[in-house]
């Protein structure tokens, strides 16, 4: 009974949180600029991060010996309440999708209206084979054939947020810190599909 509440639940935050903004197609496997375009007037974007990138792993189920990739994300620490004895500020990751993360991070109101509120950190991670995440060093070889394309899976992509909050939370001492998770579309429904570790 708890199941079907909670997702109806988020269905109507979601539902509250989109803008007209939201509703345009992002630029799949381009990089958007750093000015965002509305009504053909180039402004600023209305919320600030820093961009990192992580050396992930290609292959999460396996002992093959392959080349990592470069993982793009983008931190913002500006309401964090960080991680101590007597606070414990939760971080909220934000599931990327098939696309530019810097468009999701531009377009997801509702992660960054609620991180005052509960002294979060935010991070977005974007998705493997998107945007700058591109194993292989590039999206024409990424992209070649089946043998490169095998490890585009979502099982891929939860392993690699789950790796990346790991090594944040240890980097940050905040092992004990909660991790929500965020997403739309096919990110939001990772989330529900697959188990997530918590670690």
């Amino acid at each position: 009974m708890a199941k079907p509440f909670f997702l109806f639940f988020l269905l109507i935050i979601c539902l509250l949180s989109s803008t007209p903004e939201s509703h345009r197609p992002p630029p799949f496997l381009g990089k958007s600029p750093r000015l965002l375009k509305t009504q053909n007037i180039l402004v600023q974007p209305k919320y600030t991060y820093e961009t990192r990138y992580f050396d992930q792993t290609l292959d999460h189920f396996s002992f093959n010996d392959l080349p990592k990739f470069q993982q793009h994300y983008l931190i913002n620490s500006d309401h964090w309440v960080g991680a101590g004895p007597n606070r414990l500020g939760p971080i909220f990751l934000y599931c990327g999708n098939e696309g530019d993360i810097e468009w999701f991070a531009a377009n997801t109101d509702f992660v960054w209206e609620l991180a005052p509120r509960f002294g979060a950190m935010v991070i977005f991670p974007e998705h493997r084979y998107y945007g700058e995440s591109m194993p292989y060093g590039s999206q024409k070889e990424a992209y070649k054939n089946a043998s490169t394309l095998v490890y585009l899976t979502a099982e891929q992509a939860l392993a690699d947020y789950a790796l990346l909050i790991t090594n944040l939370k240890r980097n940050l001492s905040a092992e004990a810190s909660p991790v929500i998770l965020f997403g739309g579309s096919y990110g939001g429904s990772k989330i529900f599909s697959n188990n997530f570790n918590k670690n």
